[in-house]
């Protein structure tokens, strides 16, 4: 059965995602050539919150990792993982090229200031070093 919720990439795309990964196995951690570099896409079926990043469903690993990755296999936690470690700069581009735009930031409506002021400071007791400076 065809996995239909993975990200359509042309090949344009696939080539500045791998340059946005330095062109660095995300897998082994060594430098190939593009040529030598494959995308992995990781099905967002089993971790639903992962379909709003699409860069957090990709992979640029090197022909022999991405072997293993589906041989092995390799499990999903691990290459979330991987994922995760990504530097910032990495993961600002790769969601450039993909085109995602994080919803922007909305301050919720009902701000009770005793309320955060009792959760913040109703934890340690007086006295404590996080009340202290």
């Amino acid at each position: 059965m065809p996995d239909t919720d993975l990200i359509k990439l042309t090949p344009a795309q696939e080539r500045k995602l791998k340059i946005a990964a330095e062109q660095i196995c995300e897998l082994c951690y060594d430098y190939y050539p593009l040529s030598f570099l494959k995308i992995h896409r990781i099905s967002r079926r089993l971790y639903k919150e992962m379909k709003r990043d699409p860069s957090t469903r990709i992979m640029v690993v090197c022909d022999l990792c991405h072997s293993h990755i589906h041989e092995l296999p390799v499990p999903i936690g691990k290459q979330r993982a991987i994922i995760r470690e990504r530097s910032f700069y990495i993961r600002r581009d790769m969601r450039k090229i993909l085109g995602y735009k994080p919803k922007p930031y909305q301050a919720p409506d009902d701000v009770n200031l005793s309320m955060i002021f009792d959760e913040y400071f109703g934890r340690s007791p007086l006295g404590s070093y996080r009340i202290s400076g």
